[in-house]
């Protein structure tokens, strides 16, 4: 059976303002801003990033955008934090050009246009931006403002992955299992799964389950497949999500009727 990877896909909102693009070298009112914004002095910092910007300094253009944006130090205003984070990220800045991905992503002061997101995403995660990868594998493998092009997404899911991302190897290890933009490939997906289920990702713990349980790309062990699937439903119920984890719960006693499993995870989930 193929399981459908759209269901687990959602674009990373994550924003990061701590990192410059590596190899850059930081201004000492850089460094003075830096410290103000520490001390919630954002006044003084937004003073100081602001006469860097003016210089043409990608680091402070992107520090000023992300001020105007949040109103820290000055008052709020999309339309500049946009102008700003362009200056920045058209001077390389893999921070800002990831934000604008967001940005132009979700419309925020701007006209949603995923082809210009996209655009942004691509020079981040050639900058080794995770979130940024998987941004964009997203939209390759959708189709959404490119070409689809699922055989380009699952390789910047495969260099998220690598970076240790447990969504990427779980999206990853899907396309795996079902042939989808690679060869399919039961010990690669088994492999993935298998980090991502050791790291808690309650999806990868599932599938791991579901591989034991069939024998897919690993020798049948209906031990192995209670197990996984046992974690999976403890997974679940941390996330707030008693359906799916009623869901493993049911998948058990099919396995084992006299599975313990099955009880305790029932009553973890408690009154429907």
């Amino acid at each position: 059976m193929k399981h459908n990877l759209l269901r687990f896909l959602s674009v990373a909102m994550v924003v990061a303002i701590t990192s410059c693009t590596p190899g850059t070298q930081k201004s000492d009112n850089v460094l003075k801003a830096e410290d103000a914004f520490k001390r919630r002095d954002y006044v003084a910092a937004f003073n100081l990033y602001s006469a860097e910007a003016e210089k043409g300094d990608p680091e402070a253009q992107f520090r000023v955008g992300y001020m105007y944006s949040n109103g820290k130090g000055t008052s709020k205003d999309q339309g500049k934090a946009v102008e700003w984070l362009t200056k920045a990220g058209d001077g390389g800045h893999s921070m800002a050009q990831y934000n604008l991905g967001m940005i132009h992503q979700n419309g925020r002061g701007v006209p949603k246009d995923s082809a210009k997101a996209a655009m942004w995403y691509r020079k981040a995660a050639d900058q080794e931006v995770t979130n940024a990868q998987i941004n964009l594998a997203i939209l390759l493998y959708k189709g959404d403002g490119v070409e689809q092009d699922r055989g380009s997404a699952a390789k910047y899911f495969q260099k998220a992955a690598d970076s240790g991302n447990i969504r990427a190897q779980t999206s990853l290890a899907l396309m795996y299992m079902n042939g989808d933009g690679v060869a399919q490939d039961f010990g690669a997906a088994h492999k993935l799964f298998k980090t991502a289920a050791n790291n808690g990702n309650a999806y990868a713990q599932e599938f791991l389950g579901g591989m034991y349980a069939d024998g897919k790309g690993v020798t049948q062990s209906r031990s192995e497949a209670l197990y996984w699937l046992r974690q999976a439903g403890l997974s679940y119920i941390t996330l707030g999500k008693k359906d799916r984890a009623e869901e493993i719960a049911n998948r058990i006693k099919k396995i084992d009727p006299n599975d313990r499993a099955y009880g305790d995870l029932m009553d973890k989930i408690g009154p429907r």
